[in-house]
């Protein structure tokens, strides 16, 4: 039975990978039903397609990947020391995406594989832990494939294919938290965490998350109590957190950074304030964390060290409530290791429905994504080159800089 099962596994990757080669778009229906089967060379072709979006993007002058490839082009040229000084009067603390840049800048390398590899990075880190989780489950092929659609589109779509740094340090996070939680290694968790700040500053955030959720774990009603209390938040103002984040021990290079965030209106703000769809458009984004409250408080009889650790993030939500931008940005973590947590309980009564119901409470945030960055995809990936591997790779995103 397992040789049949291996044959079967062995015709399957074979097809795909023929498939992918010729067309990843013609194979892509293919590689779906592969990776419901848990075909994993499947499910690295269904990444790599994921990837080859990033490579035939051509963003615009307002976005982040812009800004990038704009990097890319004046650091080429620059000696070592010379980046070290761009970075310092740039103020880029979280330097480790624009050294990358810079290597493939350096060596010749077109920006758009390192983007690429940034992306799958991502999503690989991301769906690793998913997997890792899952291995030791009886979970259904079913609500395993659930579990990756649901993660993929809790996913902000231009924090992944234009942010680059933060989906990315978001991952390399989350894999931190994982060896934290689950392997106690804490300090390679912790030396994870700190990479990631340094791939996005706002990784930062979670540090306090981490040492007392893994390192010096609080007790249950501490936890609780903690939860409870963080609810006050919502009723604060954006100044007060301002006059607690200055009187943190943060490098100096941070200051600038937390003024932005926190003095005047941030870009969620002035965007709600100047049209009524993007107001609309946010809540519907935001609308999950009320559903995971809901979760957590319904079955806040469950214990487990991950469950405290998932309701110590939703605590960290709730303090920063005041601050749309911070709070967007922190739930590119929270909310996937809240559907990590959904499918960790997975044996739990009822749990199987909570998973749907999760799933169909995504669907509207997942289509008002698609309908805000439409144009974005539709511009870039309606062209010939995209309907072979060898059109995909041979396009030049050719790019004017305005500055």
């Amino acid at each position: 039975m397992k040789q049949v099962k291996s044959i079967k596994v062995k015709n399957e990757s074979f097809i795909n990978g023929v498939l992918f080669l010729l067309s990843p778009l013609i194979a892509l229906p293919s590689i779906f039903i592969g990776v419901y089967n848990r075909n994993r060379f499947s499910f690295i072709l269904l990444l790599i397609f994921a990837s080859l979006i990033t490579y035939q993007l051509i963003p615009s002058d307002t976005d982040d990947l812009y800004k990038f490839y704009r990097f890319y082009r004046d650091v080429k040229d620059l000696g070592f020391g010379e980046l070290l000084e761009l970075l310092k009067y740039q103020k880029k603390p979280d330097f480790v995406v624009y050294f990358g840049v810079y290597l493939f800048a350096r060596l010749g390398i077109t920006g758009q594989l390192f983007f690429s590899i940034c992306t799958f990075v991502t999503l690989y880190l991301i769906y690793k832990v998913y997997d890792k989780l899952t291995k030791n489950i009886e979970i259904s092929n079913t609500y395993y494939f659930i579990g990756i659609i649901s993660i993929f589109i809790s996913i902000e779509l231009l924090g992944l294919y234009s942010g680059i740094r933060n989906l990315l340090a978001v991952a390399i996070a989350g894999y931190g938290f994982f060896f934290g939680i689950f392997e106690d290694r804490k300090l390679k968790g912790f030396l994870l965490l700190v990479l990631a700040s340094f791939t996005h500053f706002g990784i930062l955030l979670f540090f306090p998350i981490y040492f007392f959720g893994i390192f010096r774990k609080l007790t249950q009603k501490s936890i609780l109590v903690t939860y409870l209390v963080s609810f006050v938040f919502l009723l604060f103002t954006k100044e007060y957190l301002y006059l607690i984040a200055i009187n943190l021990p943060l490098p100096e290079s941070f200051d600038y950074k937390i003024r932005g965030y926190l003095q005047g209106l941030d870009f969620i703000e002035r965007g709600n304030q100047a049209s009524l769809s993007a107001l609309i458009s946010y809540k519907i984004r935001v609308s999950w964390i009320y559903f995971a409250h809901g979760y957590l408080l319904l079955t806040y009889s469950r214990k487990s060290d991950f469950r405290n650790l998932v309701i110590l993030l939703m605590s960290l939500l709730n303090i920063f409530s005041v601050t749309p931008d911070i709070q967007l940005r922190l739930t590119y973590l929270i909310e996937i290791m809240f559907i990590y947590l959904l499918f960790y309980e997975y044996e739990y009564k009822n749990n199987k429905f909570f998973i749907k119901l999760f799933f169909i409470f995504l669907i509207p945030s997942f289509i008002v994504n698609l309908i805000i960055y439409r144009d974005y995809f539709i511009e870039s990936l309606s062209n010939w080159n995209f309907l072979t591997l060898v059109g995909i790779l041979i396009k030049k995103v050719e790019l004017i800089f305005y500055w």
